[in-house]
């Protein structure tokens, strides 16, 4: 009768161990701040390396070539950079990009010469423009301080890509 006993209040100890852990664990799974952010800005980083890759391989003049390298290296940089803060916040980000964006950059592999510069360029600058404000809408009103942070490092590269792509459309 004792060992039953003290089998009872060991199962019984057991039992309500496991749920106390359960329960604490439940109680972790909070909303992560700014994480729509990061997983949108995951998504538009894959975009850009793509459609560097794209001009790279396509574009008919240097300036377009060169650009196309120059986001490719700038946006890996920032996608490397926002892998490591969202690995740092527990966020998981997705590993292509969006429907909308492989679409885009479908219509345009299309095209060849002049036509890929132009389509190329007034895609980027229609995309980076969208981009600044969003970055800069996050940089200044963002939850989260470190994604601030790299929201506001991330504004200067996109200015300096816009200004690039309109500067090279001229």
């Amino acid at each position: 009768m004792k060992k039953a006993c003290v089998l009872l209040v060991c199962l019984v100890f057991v039992i309500g161990w496991s749920f106390l852990v359960f329960a604490q664990g439940e109680g972790e799974k909070k909303e992560i701040p700014d994480k729509g952010f990061m997983m949108n800005a995951a998504r538009d980083g894959i975009f850009h390396v793509e459609a560097g890759k794209l001009a790279v391989q396509k574009g008919s003049s240097e300036g377009v070539k060169k650009f196309g390298q120059h986001s490719i290296d700038h946006h890996t940089q920032l996608n490397d950079g926002l892998m490591q803060l969202a690995s740092k916040k527990g966020v998981t980000l997705p590993k292509k990009m969006s429907k909308k964006e492989q679409e885009a950059l479908d219509k345009i592999a299309k095209l060849s010469g002049p036509d890929f510069d132009k389509a190329y360029l007034e895609m980027e600058i229609k995309d980076h423009s969208s981009d600044l404000t969003g970055f800069q809408k996050e940089a200044k009103s963002g939850k989260d301080p470190d994604v601030q942070a790299w929201a506001a490092k991330a504004v200067e590269a996109i200015e300096e890509h816009l200004k690039m792509a309109r500067d090279l459309s001229k």
